[in-house]
């Protein structure tokens, strides 16, 4: 008498399939549970991936793992499913995990297609067809799917749910089209945050005014695709009108800065007040922002400092040194008006220079049209490629350099007006009134970073914020 077999029943049907045909892991389970029954296996039990395809990643196939599991265990000899389809159609993943079954006698079934089977040469060869077909077949629809997102996304038509839309966004029918539209009954909440988070710079803090102000209806998830989505303002795959704004371009730009910049208090450091400086001192050897740190005095007040984290908590950084921040506040008190107009003399001395080279420099337009005639001769053939290939990198990086030559000025332009409409007359007299979490904030949002002299631990050079 032969050993009765330990079968394992595997079932998949993606999300598409459900909705479009009908086809249901019920029906497969049931088709497959009377299948081994008449073979006379014992069926261990069933493994089921409910709206995953077989062309996903083998580790976001859960129900897959969990078989592979059993099968090292040596509980299965025959895996049963539908179709080779069902089973695998990508080819690596599908030897893969032949592999594992090999390694343990394990075999499999496709209950639909008796000629799949890997014991004869014939087997083999409609298998490997099979997986090659169902592969390419895969792909050719991701394809398409891709080509028909992207026109969409050029129309401004809506290719999400509800479920994946950021906090303040739902799907709408607008012009007889599915398009992504504010969500006007959390708009309020999503205008207060942004004014709050620009306002003091800081995430966690922003979600706990807004649960305290609103109710708990922000989620820190929220706030941290609210630092980072495009959508919010209205850009989306290079459709810079993809959806309604919340805030411009330079406001979101300036979240990169701020998110790039910030960087966590030690937790001996929570309990205190806040830092005026966190995330502002830059390490001059490695380059790293300087992490916040306090001890406490004999008369009991605190002295706060900060410190490179590499040099202290890892010895990868040579940086010792470290910055007092009442000396750096002091510093910065008596010395930010006459930064402010060193730097910007410097800037207006260096605008005066490029004007001067402007007149013996051709500007972007000449190099812009040099490249359409280059573009020209290529087209009727009066160039060799190599000759068009040389002279268009050549163009093409003389416009780039005048695109961020211009770039460069209206950015420092901004910090300059950004500057000196925080510094009006007399304006460390109002500082000194301030609690020491505003401090933090007119700091913050007036200096993206700071220098420090690598001989003294002194400050050396003042970035202003773009």
């Amino acid at each position: 008498m032969s050993k009765i077999m330990r079968c394992a029943i595997y079932i998949r049907v993606s999300s598409a399939e459900q909705v479009m045909h009908g086809k249901s892991l019920e029906a497969q389970l049931r088709f497959l549970t009377d299948y081994a029954v008449g073979k006379g296996w014992k069926v261990i039990g069933h493994f089921a991936d409910e709206g995953k395809t077989a062309r996903k990643e083998l580790k976001r196939r859960k129900a897959i793992k969990e078989l592979l599991e059993h099968v090292k265990c040596d509980a299965v000899d025959v895996i049963l499913f539908w179709k080779m389809d069902r089973w695998f159609r990508n080819v690596a993943d599908f030897y893969k995990v032949q592999d594992i079954l090999d390694a343990h006698n394990c075999t499999w079934v496709a209950a639909a297609e008796p000629s799949m089977n890997l014991d004869t040469r014939e087997g083999r060869l409609n298998v490997n067809i099979m997986l090659s077909i169902n592969q390419n077949e895969t792909d050719t629809t991701s394809e398409r799917i891709k080509f028909v997102n992207e026109a969409s996304v050029k129309q401004g038509k809506a290719i999400f749910g509800n479920s994946s839309l950021p906090f303040g966004y739902k799907v709408a029918l607008v012009d007889d089209a599915k398009r992504i539209v504010k969500d006007e009954s959390v708009a309020h909440i999503v205008n207060d945050a942004f004014e709050y988070y620009f306002a003091h710079q800081t995430k966690t803090g922003t979600v706990k005014y807004i649960n305290t102000k609103y109710g708990n209806t922000f989620t820190i998830n929220s706030m941290l695709k609210m630092c980072t989505h495009t959508f919010y303002y209205g850009s989306y795959r290079e459709n810079d009108s993809y959806c309604p704004a919340y805030i411009t371009k330079d406001q979101w730009n300036l979240m990169q800065t701020i998110n790039e910049r910030n960087i966590k208090e030690h937790k001996a450091q929570k309990s205190c007040e806040p830092f005026l400086f966190p995330g502002i001192f830059i390490c001059p050897l490695c380059g790293r922002r300087l992490s916040s740190n306090k001890r406490i005095r004999k008369s009991g007040t605190y002295a706060r400092y900060y410190r490179c984290p590499n040099h202290y908590s890892n010895r990868m950084c040579d940086y010792g040194k470290v910055i007092n921040e009442t000396t750096a506040e002091t510093y910065l008190l008596e010395n930010l008006d006459r930064t402010l107009d060193e730097q910007r003399q410097i800037y207006i001395d260096m605008l005066a220079e490029k004007k001067k080279a402007e007149k013996k420099a051709p500007d972007k337009t000449k190099y812009q049209k040099e490249l359409d005639r280059l573009n020209n001769m290529y087209q009727k053939g009066r160039i060799t490629e190599e000759k068009y290939d040389s002279e268009y990198d050549r163009l093409k990086s003389l416009i780039n350099s005048c695109q961020m030559t211009e770039n460069t000025e209206t950015r420092v332009t901004k910090a300059f007006c950004r500057a000196e409409q925080i510094l009006v007359e007399n304006w460390q007299e109002t500082y000194c009134t301030l609690p020491r979490i505003a401090r933090q904030a007119f700091w913050r949002n007036l200096i993206e970073g700071i220098d420090v002299k690598e001989d003294c631990g002194m400050i050396k050079d003042i970035h202003f914020m773009l």
